[in-house]
């Protein structure tokens, strides 16, 4: 029965495991690496796993804005969930698959092509903005923050979180060292009772 407690805590130590952050930008300034025109509107739906969110639109075209971009790949983690801290609420995230390329010609701006969701509004103060979407298993994802207003982004502080999971229920991603202490607790045990038998 001495082994009854490495199975415990073993099991313990997989159901405490959490989602797998694909990125996490920690505390950093806006830097703008580009310039895009307009953005997108802030219609107040937020892209989610059950539902595909249509393009919302463009406002404040043809006015240049400035966009700092981060570059995924999920991996085997189709359902993903990404979160802007930013307490200044100058900034606005968006996703899109494979690329994303601004260009200055209306109406949309090439900021509709590739498109696959934002949050729908600017961070709640106090509050992270956050959306989900759900993509193919090894995907590119490209994920520009971009100024609410022209010029007034730089040097604004923000931390870019990027969660992946399995599915649409959360299911945690199991960790390999959870994992292996479990199938050693497993076997230690079917070994402990082989014994008593004898």
């Amino acid at each position: 029965m001495k082994l009854l407690p490495v199975l415990l805590l073993a099991v313990l130590q997989i159901t405490a495991v959490r989602a797998a952050v694909i990125l996490d930008t920690g505390a950093i300034t806006f830097s703008a690496t580009g310039t895009q025109f307009g953005r997108i509107s802030r219609n107040g739906v937020s892209s989610t796993w059950g539902s595909v969110k249509d393009f919302p639109g463009v406002t404040g075209a043809p006015t240049a804005r400035g966009y700092e971009i981060f570059t995924i790949n999920n991996g085997g983690l189709p359902f993903l969930q990404i979160s802007l801290d930013d307490p200044t609420t100058g900034l606005f995230v968006s996703a899109y698959l494979d690329s994303f390329n601004p260009v200055n010609v209306g109406p949309l701006y090439g900021l509709d092509v590739n498109y696959l969701g934002d949050p729908g509004l600017s961070q709640p103060v106090g509050v992270p903005s956050f959306f989900q979407i759900q993509v193919p298993l090894n995907s590119q994802i490209v994920i520009p923050i971009n100024e609410v207003n022209s010029g007034a982004g730089a040097g604004r502080p923000f931390d870019l979180v990027v969660e992946g999971f399995y599915d649409a229920n959360y299911s945690e991603v199991p960790e390999p060292g959870s994992l292996a202490l479990f199938a050693a607790g497993v076997a230690a045990m079917s070994v402990m009772r082989a014994r008593a038998r004898r």
